[in-house]
């Protein structure tokens, strides 16, 4: 049996942080599932531990395939940004936000349009 490391890198997967914006942005590109969430997970908590930083942009629109341990994901770091006093927002594709929407959890998490 193969192992998989979660933080391995995965074909056609990736996440990167736009730090120099005027908000931060984490831009994530491909299938946001079990084996991927965690580096999501690895790389809000980096971001939301930078005390320096009040608003975080989360850009799922690029995110082909969106699962409940993704779903999870977003919200912890949603409490998590929340007591960090962060405001976290979400730009969701037409997928992710039917996920969201059918999950009912709209609510315990702040969308928003995608940026100009």
């Amino acid at each position: 049996m193969t192992s998989v490391e979660p933080n391995a890198p995965t074909p056609g997967f990736s996440i990167k942080v736009a730090a120099g914006e005027p908000q931060p942005r984490v831009l994530v590109v491909g299938e946001l599932d079990l084996l991927t969430s965690p580096q999501l997970t690895d790389a809000l908590t980096r971001l939301l531990d930078d005390s320096t930083r009040t608003r975080l942009l989360v850009d799922l629109t690029g995110v082909t395939f969106f699962d409940s341990s993704a779903l999870n994901v977003l919200l912890q770091a949603q409490n998590r940004a929340a007591e960090q006093q962060v405001e976290l927002a979400i730009v969701a594709s037409p997928m992710v936000s039917r996920v969201i929407e059918l999950t009912g959890v709209t609510e315990h998490l702040t969308m928003s349009p995608p940026p100009e």
